[in-house]
């Protein structure tokens, strides 16, 4: 936080607007959210008409959020790792992602969407996988691919995993 403050010249102002640096890095879980505008994509997911749509709706949110703020995430996450402020706010935001990903399980099987012998719960643990911070950095660094070519990987990988034949 003194860091910051002092790069920014501005010690006071920081700790005046903002608060402590448990708030600042929780302000930036927030901020994620409203960058990748989650809450309107979020609506797509549970009023999807089908299965698929439920789907394609919840990988493109994910898609949304690796494009405009992955290199927050990441940075975030890595910071957890020796501040236990950033590990709390990389928790929260990894909460949220599992807890979107059980959304669209959830909303899919409500369609009965779900492949047979796929529980909700299986579901959503291979969601929060495949569309995970860790997945987009490895294919997009690692191996070159744009964020269109991640999100119709994880698309189809997803669907012809999760999705019955109908779905």
């Amino acid at each position: 936080m003194t860091d910051i403050a002092r790069e920014a010249d501005a010690v006071q102002t920081i700790y005046a607007s903002v608060g402590s640096k448990r708030a600042l890095v929780f302000a930036l879980v927030e901020l994620i959210d409203e960058e990748a505008d989650v809450s309107a994509l979020a609506r797509r997911i549970v009023e999807a008409p089908s299965a698929h749509e439920a789907l394609a709706a919840g990988v493109h949110l994910t898609r949304q959020v690796q494009e405009r703020v992955g290199d927050v995430i990441a940075t975030l996450l890595s910071a957890g790792v020796v501040d236990e402020d950033a590990a709390a706010a990389g928790e929260e935001g990894l909460r949220r992602h599992r807890g979107g990903a059980a959304t669209i399980a959830q909303r899919m099987d409500t369609l009965a969407g779900l492949r047979d012998g796929v529980a909700v719960e299986e579901a959503a643990a291979i969601i929060s996988v495949l569309t995970s911070t860790a997945v987009y950095h490895q294919l997009r660094r690692e191996f070159g691919w744009s964020f269109g070519d991640c999100e119709r990987w994880i698309l189809t990988v997803l669907g012809d995993t999760l999705l019955a034949q109908d779905g």
